[in-house]
């Protein structure tokens, strides 16, 4: 095929994805269907050498993911269909090289002028998501959706409440490094209209009271300075600690939730015993969710007609995968962001806080098997890797 074909699948597949991470999870969806024949495209030509540590420990954990399905038959709800859902690693993992291919093919005028589409295109769509959301929860009506009714937390444009909150910290984050490095990115957007973004969806994520996306957008924030401003990064912690706890108190009955906590605590209580049935691989990937109940009854656990997935990366990846994957997990994320934490290039800069955003997030949600996040996780892994992964073309 063509490489300019292949390349404008790749750019399709990020442009579905700008448009669809806040919108719709179907238009979502599109990326995986762009991005397909570019990642095949450059299966073999992409040197695996240059492979940075962290894509070798996310090949591991994708092998440990598949064998936790393979060996846990006997007791899988659903057989063999979680394994569908290793896509949407392998993209994340696939996607290094194409990525890496059509920026690098893209003169420095071609450059501006695509991402400043693709910035365009999120900041707008996902600002417009914001609003609705927040109408219904001010006014009671969701323009977008042409929807009545008034709901206590802001859920965007879908309604998806802990979805959008922990997708949102991601968002704000990255714009408040927009603003922070304006001075480079002034040529791909005009920085009134990020400064009118990064105020609408501040309000936008502080109104979903979503107390796991909150912390980790402001534990990420001081992130920004801490390569060359380790005065300015302990200033801002501590600021942002002052205004987080402000804030809390002003959310007050909002974001105080007892039964809220006590049925996530339980949730990683069950999480534990499920581990420590099948210690070595777990119960299987995405299987803890289905056996949740049977295992909080065994156990005497409490929150007995409350489960779910185990609202933390970590318990997850623990249950479902074992030992071996919850190493394997661990080791990719901190390859990850050693390896961002090394350059100084502006997506360097950008990336690291998002890796915080990642890692603060998934203490108290599972953002690492929803698909409404690994719509944005893997893609911010790839766009991460760009300079120190290049294909041969």
């Amino acid at each position: 095929m063509d490489i300019k074909k292949i390349h404008w699948l790749t750019y399709a597949s990020l442009m579905s994805l700008a448009l669809g991470l806040f919108t719709s999870i179907t238009f979502s969806a599109l990326h995986h269907i762009f991005i397909l024949i570019p990642c095949l495209y450059f299966l073999n030509k992409t040197d695996y050498k240059s492979w940075p540590k962290s894509a070798w420990a996310l090949l591991a954990l994708i092998i440990a993911i598949i064998l936790s399905v393979l060996v846990n038959q006997d007791i899988a709800v659903e057989g063999y269909a979680p394994l569908t859902r290793v896509k949407y690693y392998l993209f994340g993992l696939l996607g290094i090289a194409p990525i890496s291919a059509y920026f690098r093919g893209l003169s420095e005028e071609e450059r501006v002028k695509r991402v400043s589409w693709l910035l365009y295109a999120l900041i707008g769509v996902t600002t417009l998501a914001s609003l609705s959301g927040m109408s219904a929860v001010f006014f009671g009506y969701n323009f977008l959706k042409l929807k009545a009714g008034f709901v206590d937390r802001n859920g965007g444009l879908a309604g998806m409440l802990m979805n959008y909150a922990h997708n949102m910290a991601f968002f704000e984050v990255f714009l408040t490094g927009l603003l922070l490095y304006r001075n480079e990115i002034k040529k791909y957007l005009n920085v009134n209209f990020l400064y009118a973004a990064w105020a609408i969806n501040l309000l936008g994520l502080y109104t979903t009271y979503t107390r796991g996306a909150l912390l980790a957008f402001l534990v990420a924030l001081p992130f920004f300075f801490i390569r060359k401003h380790i005065k300015a990064f302990v200033i801002c912690f501590i600021g942002l600690c002052i205004i987080g706890v402000g804030a809390y108190k002003i959310a007050g009955k909002s974001v105080i939730r007892p039964d809220s906590d006590k049925e996530r605590l339980s949730q990683w209580v069950a999480a534990y015993h499920g581990f420590k049935e099948r210690p070595v691989l777990g119960l299987g990937y995405m299987n803890f969710e289905k056996v949740c109940t049977r295992i909080k009854k065994d156990y005497n656990v409490d929150q007995p007609g409350f489960c779910g997935h185990a609202h933390s990366n970590y318990f997850e990846m623990l249950a479902s995968t074992g030992l071996i994957g919850f190493i394997l997990f661990l080791c990719w994320q901190v390859t990850w962001l050693v390896e961002v934490f090394k350059r100084n290039d502006l997506i360097a800069r950008l990336g690291l806080p998002l890796i915080l955003v990642f890692i603060v997030g998934g203490q108290t949600q599972a953002t690492f098997t929803l698909g409404a996040n690994l719509f944005l996780i893997m893609p911010l892994y790839f766009l991460t890797q760009i300079k120190p992964c290049l294909p041969r073309v």
